[in-house]
């Protein structure tokens, strides 16, 4: 119950000035130089990575296909991280589990 009458109940909604808000322009530049350091942090690794690869796939000496797929008994750059992005996590359903029970406590928060 309230004691303003339902024609101005929406007044100050309604007003222009209530829309009027000062832009925090240093929070906008913080969070898009943050975006720029990660994105820049992130292809660093990978042209670092990718360049290792392809400057040791493409020695003169090693046009062996054997001698590629075999360098020194470990496997390349990318295909290191192409086996952790893809690796199915042990107990899995239990860390789905978990996940959706946090997430479901997060929301109802």
């Amino acid at each position: 119950e309230t004691d303003k009458p339902f024609a101005t109940r929406f007044r100050r909604d309604l007003d222009n000035n209530f829309f009027e808000h000062n832009i925090h322009w240093f929070s906008l530049f913080n969070a898009f130089m943050l975006v720029v350091l990660l994105v820049g942090v992130v292809a660093l690794i990978l042209l670092r990575t990718l360049r290792n690869d392809y400057s040791r796939y493409m020695r003169p000496d090693d046009h062996d296909v054997e001698a590629l797929t075999s360098v020194a008994g470990e496997e390349g750059g990318w295909k290191q991280v192409h086996g952790d992005v893809f690796r199915r996590p042990p107990r899995a359903q239990l860390l789905a589990a978990l996940l959706g029970s946090g997430f479901q406590l997060l929301l109802m928060l």
